[in-house]
């Protein structure tokens, strides 16, 4: 049978640094592969070499038994090679349907034909059982909505090889699960899925072979039923570990009387007007981590937005018993840190380098800084340290942090964060988006460490198992309020029904 898309010994250079080193791979029509490995294993670059983003210094793509031109993104899509990148590619203020059909719209007499690309949009949706509203606008949707619009949107392009990169990662489990369910479809209708993620047991539910890089070699190729998650681990990390959130959890802190944080009817609206937070309450101690669970959508990062001084609000929300200040700068001045939800909008300058990130917002203190002047080296210095720390990769300080993969770029914050200073609150969400299992254990860990120095966390994540792992309590948000604090051995039902709304079953 030929190859859907094969990629023959490909090696791709950035200067000194040989990103991919001579991987051959290829996936079967029908046949979902699971591509997994370290941040900076070469994911990244070995699927933008495959759909026409970069050129390989050495190898070729063939697509269904045609070699593609090297460096050529139209004859990717041509070639039915469609991308759903971790960040979307999508226009906010248009709707699904022009979304979908940007660039490539019907028309009709010249002019673009709404009624038919309407149409055609809504049919893909429901061939494929993808629920889209099209005529919703993009920015009003929640991210497992906004995934399934650049699905369609691959799908009416006539993608036949799809290529999903973390595409769980922001997602709830029942989410997820819809997604697995998706992807396991798309392949019983013969097209083929390279399932890019760092989440080894949903890889080898999805996926029929799972590819191993590291350190940009191909390093495993096996089939899904004949692997076990420890082997995927060892095969990953180069040496046998546990899945992070397998860890064990850290004791509850003895907590002090007072509450750090006290937050008292928060109200506030989304960015479309809608009320997001409806009266919301909850406290916070000192040592304390404390978990937000919920269904996307809930109020989860406005919640964050608020405490970051990112959002107004009405209510109460203070600190040390000092209320929370209004501006971004007057709360990082009170002690505040944040792990924000969209780190390119919100945490990174990317055409700067990682030792001018790692400065930012501590640009005029020691040791980036001595006086009005700024310590080169010193900063370099500190670079450095963090970039060992949190094994960044390339351990550059000079790289480009928009050269950087996506897991990198997350440790990079990770490590401005949450190994500088004394922070009293640290507000991280979804901090452990799309790392691997080492530098998910080094986020948590920090994490714990800011606790035990007797700070405050609050983790916002999607991932019910990441919660258990390093929480304290777990407040579970809907529709704008809390409907439950649970400890974290409360079970999978039980926090979903709280998720939905409801109360939890009585024994």
């Amino acid at each position: 049978m030929t190859a859907a898309l094969s990629l023959v010994g490909i090696r791709k250079r950035f200067g000194a640094l040989t990103a991919v080193d001579g991987v051959s791979l290829s996936v079967a029509p029908g046949e979902v592969l699971a591509l997994v490995g370290e941040n900076g294993a070469g994911k990244s670059t070995l699927i933008s070499v495959a759909c026409g983003l970069y050129k390989a210094d050495e190898g070729k793509v063939v697509a269904f038994g045609r070699e593609l031109p090297a460096g050529d993104a139209r004859s990717a899509i041509d070639a039915g090679i469609g991308v759903v990148y971790q960040h979307f590619m999508l226009v906010g203020p248009l709707t699904v349907w022009e979304n979908v059909v940007l660039g490539r719209e019907p028309r009709r007499f010249g002019l673009i034909d709404a009624a038919r690309a309407r149409r055609e949009v809504a049919r893909t949706a429901v061939e494929f059982g993808l629920s889209v509203e099209v005529d919703a606008q993009v920015s009003s949707l929640n991210v497992a909505a906004q995934q399934r619009v650049e699905i369609v949107k691959q799908l009416w392009r006539g993608a036949r090889v799809l290529i999903l990169d973390e595409p769980t990662a922001v997602l709830a489990p029942r989410e997820a699960d819809e997604l697995v369910r998706t992807v396991r479809a798309l392949a019983a209708g013969g097209r083929s899925v390279i399932f890019i993620s760092h989440k080894l047991r949903e890889v080898l539910a999805v996926a029929d072979r799972v590819a191993v890089l590291r350190r940009g070699r191909l390093t495993r190729e096996s089939a899904c039923a004949e692997t076990s998650a420890g082997q995927l681990a060892e095969a990953v990390t180069g040496a046998a570990e546990r899945p992070a959130a397998s860890a064990p959890r850290r004791q509850s802190p003895l907590l002090p009387a007072s509450s750090l944080l006290r937050c008292s009817d928060i109200q506030c609206n989304r960015s479309n007007g809608r009320p997001a937070l409806r009266g919301l309450s909850f406290r916070l101690t000192r040592g304390e981590i404390l978990g937000i669970a919920g269904v996307d959508g809930n109020g989860q990062s406005e919640l964050a937005e608020v405490l970051t001084g990112l959002r107004s609000f009405t209510g109460t929300a203070s600190l040390d018993g000092v209320p929370l200040g209004s501006t971004p700068a007057a709360v990082r001045a009170h002690g505040v840190v944040h792990l924000p939800e969209d780190r390119h909008r919100r945490a990174l300058c990317l055409p700067l380098s990682v030792e001018e990130n790692f400065a930012l917002g501590r640009q005029r203190a020691p040791p980036f800084a001595r006086g009005l002047r700024i310590d080169k080296s010193g900063r370099r210095a500190r670079a450095e340290d963090l970039i060992e720390a949190f094994d960044l990769r390339p351990p550059l300080p000079l790289a480009r942090a928009g050269d950087l993969s996506g897991g990198n770029q997350q440790k990079l914050v990770a490590a401005r964060e949450l190994a500088q200073g004394n922070p009293k609150l640290v507000v991280a969400v979804q901090p452990t988006r799309g790392l691997d299992l080492g530098a998910t254990r080094r986020v948590h860990e920090a994490l714990r460490n800011t606790a035990r120095q007797g700070a405050g966390v609050l983790l916002v994540s999607l991932d019910l198992d990441e919660l258990r792992a390093v929480c304290d309590r777990i407040a579970v948000l809907y529709e704008g309020r809390v409907t439950g604090i649970a400890s974290p051995e409360t079970s999978d039902e039980d926090l979903g029904r709280l998720m939905l709304g409801q109360e939890p079953a009585r024994a």
